[in-house]
């Protein structure tokens, strides 16, 4: 028997349940586990994970699929509705093609593996089990400056020139870092070029926030955003920054104090270090710099606003330069947001070699 316990979610919250049934004085327990670190089954975690077994064994995560739809092979496999190995699930659910026939070109059998979520999901979305205000989304474009677009230029060029190198890299998307820079800061690349249509537009919209007696919370990928975008703001304003280089009691003192003191205005924080496990509700307005790679972790991002407590809507800015690598990745996060909508309520579909060549069109 599976029994919802908790009358309070704080983010999505999907709970995969096997041979649930322990009752004691109407007080419910079970062992569970947040799977959602657990992805990959190669991995030394995700064999370490799929060795433990217990009586009692829940799978609990509000983000069940992040990517594709080998995401949820780890959950099945471990609550034991999965008795093949990775090898036969991949070919079950994927097509392949490509070089070799070795490349996931597509998926299939997507019905069968979504009623199989069904009959084992115990899952409530936030809107269904509270009352929480309205989200608006808001994509910004911005035209770069001449000596910005010519640098983004410059180093595509210089990517385009080795791209059969980049295509055999571990990880090709990696060796794209570099565009994504030009497009956010000049100044990480140059020493001569400090220029930034985003940050321009970010400062504009900084200051609409405060003009109006509210707080923003500022998300980026790296270290060497968040510090630039400090340096620009502090000009103007108080705030504080959270990034992976801040000790976990200067986290909470910082958090403390962007939700109680008035005077700060903003937080600064990278995705990885600031995008989850924190209450940020003070904030009403958020803002990308640039996203991540999936739909997952940009809402986790968005959640520590959009949260118990919040009482006022929140307004999520995406700055992206026009005709850049930022649009082709805004359509590949919205697209894995679609397929897992797709799967899980209710991707990319191109190899390395396609994948690359549209990042880089």
């Amino acid at each position: 028997m599976a029994r919802l316990i908790s009358k309070e979610y704080e983010d999505d919250i999907s709970i995969f349940a096997y041979d649930i049934e322990v009752e004691d004085n109407h007080n419910y327990y079970a062992n569970g586990v947040l799977v959602h670190n657990c992805k990959n089954p190669t991995s030394q975690q995700g064999k370490a994970f799929l060795k433990m077994q217990a009586d009692t064994m829940i799978a609990m995560t509000g983000t069940p699929l992040m990517n594709n739809p080998l995401d949820l092979f780890i959950i099945l496999k471990w609550l034991g509705y999965e008795r093949h190995a990775f090898y036969q699930y991949k070919k079950h659910y994927c097509v392949f093609g490509g070089f070799g026939g070795y490349e996931i070109t597509g998926y299939k059998n997507l019905s069968e593996l979504q009623d199989q979520l069904n009959q084992i999901m115990l899952r409530r979305r936030k809107e269904d089990v509270l009352d929480l205000p309205e989200k608006t989304y808001i994509n910004e474009f911005v035209e770069m400056t001449p000596k910005q677009e010519q640098i983004y230029k410059e180093v595509t060029a210089a990517i385009k020139a080795n791209i059969d190198q980049i295509k055999m890299a571990n990880n090709p998307l990696a060796e794209l870092i570099r565009m994504r820079q030009a497009t956010g800061y000049t100044g990480i690349l140059s020493s001569t070029v400090a220029e930034s249509a985003k940050l321009d537009r970010m400062e504009e919209l900084v200051d609409e926030v405060v003009g109006n007696g509210k707080k923003v919370v500022i998300f980026s990928n790296w270290t060497q955003m968040t510090d630039i975008i400090a340096t620009r703001l502090k000009r103007k304003y108080k705030g504080v920054v959270i990034t992976g280089q801040t000790a976990d009691v200067e986290r909470q003192v910082n958090v403390n104090h962007f939700q109680n003191n008035p005077d700060c205005k903003y937080i600064i924080g990278t995705i990885g270090a600031m995008g989850t496990g924190l209450t940020l509700t003070a904030g009403t307005v958020e803002i990308f710099l640039d996203e991540p790679w999936n739909m997952a972790l940009k809402e986790q991002c968005v959640d520590r606003c959009h949260r118990i407590s919040q009482n006022e809507n929140i307004t999520i800015y995406t700055i992206m330069c026009k005709d850049t690598i930022d649009e082709r990745i805004h359509q590949i996060v919205e697209n894995k947001g679609l397929l897992a909508d797709t799967i899980v309520d209710g991707v990319i579909t191109k190899n390395k070699e396609e994948l690359l060549e549209f990042l880089l069109s």
